[in-house]
């Protein structure tokens, strides 16, 4: 080859047996179903209107019961909520109303784990303007 020439845009050529390799490892996990399983976890964002499933027309009233049913387990699950099921947070922002009773019960009267604030700058001026306002007496 020249060294001077530009070889930009040359291609390698194709070994068919790596393609081949390459087409055999990505069919062997991929399938294709033709049976809707619904996955009651997930939350649709919008409906497909040209989905089979989400068509709505003259069924047979096994299939109206069928679907019936569905949507009473799907409400039933939704109801449900996190809690119920999942027995730990599964993300971040579960864990901040995951936990509501606290790792150690506050004894009020033990000084050495709670000091609460008697007065601040900030509580003795809004009780100023509290004071200082006619129609907002505490009563």
């Amino acid at each position: 080859m020249d060294p001077g020439k530009c070889t930009f845009g040359i291609r390698m050529p194709i070994n068919i047996n790596m393609l081949n390799q390459i087409i055999y490892r990505e069919l062997k996990h991929f399938r294709n179903y033709k049976i809707y399983r619904p996955n009651f976890k997930a939350t649709p964002v919008t409906s497909k209107f040209y989905a089979a499933h989400d068509q709505i027309g003259e069924v047979s009233r096994e299939l109206a019961d069928k679907e019936n049913n569905y949507c009473i387990n799907v409400a039933k699950y939704r109801a449900k909520g996190p809690r119920s099921n999942y027995p730990w947070p599964v993300t971040d922002n579960q864990t901040y109303g995951w936990f509501s009773e606290p790792l150690l019960k506050i004894d009020r009267n033990d000084r050495r784990l709670y000091y609460p604030l008697r007065e601040s700058s900030h509580t003795k001026t809004e009780m100023q303007i509290q004071m200082a306002n006619p129609r907002k007496h505490l009563k």
